[in-house]
């Protein structure tokens, strides 16, 4: 099944391996992949679509905009912005570039998107935007601001890559982590447990690990509380049936490749069910 269709009618968060891993070029390209689908919302837990990165100075995409999508931008932003539009609604409270505001692109123009400064915001403005008609919403940005949005049960994760020969190591080990914790399952009340139960709050490093020979379960809040290395996770699923209290799921990750093969890539990579979730450089695709 294509991933881009598992993202419908879901919030979708989209979370990088790191700074201008091609985040904003991915949401570019799910969003003229489902616009047939339903409206379309947009947001950042940051500022994206600007025409520079703020922090490196490199150019960034712009995200696109056609008549009917919701966009989250800031006040101070939309005086400049290529876009005509209407304003949805005004959010009373302020982040460091104004208050947020949702509009509704009446033509197709670029725009500066950004978002709340918490998690309560976040989920409020998330509820305004689909009573304001949207049915599928991307969240450009961070993974720790998925959890409590999950726990409404329509929120996926994307994880984008930038693998280049110097990270390949690295990339390769993190998605083999985040493949292993979307596959890892939930504890529930009652949940039948090995014996005895752990329970890990906060961050997990190793510091907090039982030392051996304790075994059992171990029980982790969620996913972006995992603070280990792929080799200590292998090391501590062979020792603990492993639990998260929660988790969002994993939609698919997308992998932009930069003077690597696939072959090479898919070849260190080894697990043949993470590579089915694989989408390859989509602003290749699409421009075929």
């Amino acid at each position: 099944m294509d991933p881009i269709h598992t993202l419908k009618d879901r919030t979708v968060f989209i979370v990088g391996s790191k700074k201008n891993a091609g985040k904003t070029t991915f949401l570019n390209y799910a969003m003229s992949r489902l616009r047939a689908s339903g409206r379309l919302g947009a947001l950042s837990v940051g500022v994206d679509g600007e025409s520079q990165d703020q922090v490196f100075g490199n150019p960034k995409p712009q995200v696109k905009a056609l008549p009917g999508d919701l966009l989250l931008c800031a006040e101070t932003s939309l005086k400049n912005a290529d876009l005509y539009y209407e304003v949805l609604n005004v959010y009373p409270f302020r982040t460091a570039i104004g208050r947020p505001v949702l509009v509704r692109a009446l033509r197709p123009g670029r725009a500066e998107i950004s978002g709340p400064e918490n998690n309560s915001q976040l989920a409020d403005i998330l509820s305004d935007m689909r009573r304001h008609g949207a049915a599928t919403i991307f969240v450009d940005g961070a993974v720790d601001r998925i959890t409590q949005v999950a726990e409404g049960g329509k929120a996926v994760f994307v994880y984008v890559a930038r693998v280049e020969p110097e990270n390949l190591e690295s990339s390769v080990s993190a998605i083999k982590l985040i493949w292993a914790a979307n596959a890892t399952p939930l504890w529930k009340i009652g949940t039948k447990m090995a014996e005895p139960a752990t329970f890990i709050k906060g961050a997990l490093t190793m510091a907090k690990v039982p030392p051996k020979p304790l075994a059992g379960t171990l029980v982790i809040e969620d996913p972006t509380k995992v603070f280990l290395s792929w080799a200590d996770w292998q090391q501590l699923n062979a020792r603990f049936d492993l639990r998260f209290f929660r988790k969002p799921d994993l939609a698919a990750f997308i992998v932009n490749l930069y003077n690597i093969s696939r072959t090479d890539f898919e070849r260190k990579l080894g697990n043949t069910a993470a590579q089915a979730r694989i989408i390859y450089n989509p602003y290749v695709a699409r421009t075929h």
